[in-house]
């Protein structure tokens, strides 16, 4: 049990090591007492940003998207099913009448919030996006 507590530790510290300050004072603003699980480097529509994967002190995690200078772009959160508002769940039961939704996450890029949901349509598995009111957004 220590080794793996040892290993959990440096995970962490290499995570946060890999992390320019401004990403890292960003995550320790938005999100006080988290813990970096991990931060990489990476290309979103040609602008580079880190993709810094927190654990809350809830216990939930979370996916931030952090510019180099620090803003916070985009946070991603799994929530329950139940927890998605009843104008979306409409909205994607309206498109998709066959499908069950099997996970969800909500987006939030500045003020504005997403969700995704994804579910099983037949041997395909889909993420559906919609907007707060309902409105569709897109389908990956």
């Amino acid at each position: 049990m220590i080794k793996i507590l040892i290993a959990l530790a440096a995970t962490t510290a290499i995570a946060q090591a890999d992390c320019p300050k401004p990403v890292t004072d960003a995550i320790a603003k938005a999100f006080p007492k988290s813990t970096i699980n991990s931060c990489k480097a990476e290309k979103e529509h040609g602008h580079e940003q880190f993709e810094v994967r927190v654990a809350k002190v809830d216990g939930a995690k979370a996916e931030v998207d952090v510019a180099p200078d620090g803003k916070i772009l985009q946070v991603e959160e799994k929530i329950a099913i139940d927890k998605v508002p009843a104008t979306v769940m409409k909205a994607f039961a309206a498109k998709y009448p066959k499908a069950k939704a099997t996970r969800a996450e909500k987006q939030t890029a500045e003020s504005a919030v997403t969700y995704e949901i994804a579910f099983d349509l037949g041997a395909d598995h889909k993420e559906a996006t919609f907007d707060e009111s309902g409105k569709f957004v897109e389908e990956e």
